[in-house]
């Protein structure tokens, strides 16, 4: 299967000091091709056209999720983050933006989907497929809702998986997400990290460390990932923040926006080269 990939990144940094303008043409510099922002709606649209004027793919908009358990559950808190979402649709469509990214849940002390749920996400996806938005469902904590999300709506034309390789080894126990969902597979969000080093803690494994500085399997994720009809950008998703009372993030945060925006194109191409090794860095 031929297979083109255009590697992408989130935008990173402090925009107060480097405005996503100035980011954009230095993503494009250093050879990035694509890139994805959180929802902001009153820049959405310049961004989009300064995107386009440098040439660079505006793959996706990652949707709020602080609050996102309210979809599940009644009253009007659900019904007004479920309105949230549809508007976030409907700014990726005005846009052109052709996907947004959404965590279907977020938590780890709950377990139980409902038809509820179900039913405004229902909503949200009405509006993608008359708009013509891809949703990518994402691989979280709470497995279960991504389940019942991708069983309600598989055949739907709007409804695609977006892959976190970080997620996938602290949050899904090392599981093959792509085996279960592969075909729909419309995004990515390459990052490493330590596995569940320490049970005790949840969110805080999930690092988003540069690919190659944690115990990804790399080869194996593009061996997934080519055995599907995916092609265009493999986007990644980085931090240059530490977790609490750690420093893993010290040797990033210490580097020029600049520089650390062209290790992780370098780390991106060894990943479709087959030639990243991994070298895990210390937990501290």
């Amino acid at each position: 299967m031929d297979h083109r990939y255009i590697p992408g990144i989130n935008i990173l940094g402090n925009t107060q000091i480097y405005p996503i303008s100035h980011q954009l043409s230095m993503l494009k510099e250093i050879g990035w091709g694509g890139f994805f922002t959180g929802w902001d709606r009153e820049n959405l649209a310049q961004w989009a056209e300064e995107a386009a004027r440098l040439g660079l793919v505006y793959q996706s908009v990652h949707a709020p999720f602080v609050g996102i358990n309210h979809l599940w559950k009644e009253g009007e808190r659900g019904a007004a983050y479920t309105q949230q979402l549809i508007d976030c649709v409907t700014d990726c469509h005005n846009c052109g933006i052709p996907v947004m990214v959404i965590h279907p849940f977020i938590g780890f002390d709950e377990h139980t989907p409902t038809q509820i749920g179900l039913d405004n996400y229902a909503r949200v996806v009405e509006v993608a497929e008359k708009l013509g938005v891809r949703l990518g469902f994402e691989n979280v904590e709470g497995e279960e809702y991504l389940t019942a999300l991708m069983k309600a709506f598989w055949d739907a034309p709007s409804c695609g998986f977006c892959l976190d390789t970080g997620h996938e080894l602290c949050y899904n126990g090392a599981k093959d997400m792509l085996s279960l969902y592969g075909a729909k597979l419309c995004h990515t969000h390459f990052n490493d990290n330590l596995g569940v080093y320490d049970p005790a803690l949840t969110w805080e494994n999930d690092f988003h460390l540069l690919m190659g500085d944690g115990i990804v399997d790399w080869n194996g994720v593009m061996d997934r990932i080519d055995a599907t009809a995916y092609s265009g950008v493999l986007m990644c998703e980085l931090s240059l923040s530490n977790k609490p009372n750690r420093h893993t993030h010290d040797a990033y945060a210490a580097m020029p926006l600049e520089s650390f925006y062209a290790l992780a194109l370098e780390r991106w191409n060894r990943i479709v080269s087959r030639k990243l090794i991994s070298n895990p860095i210390a937990v501290e």
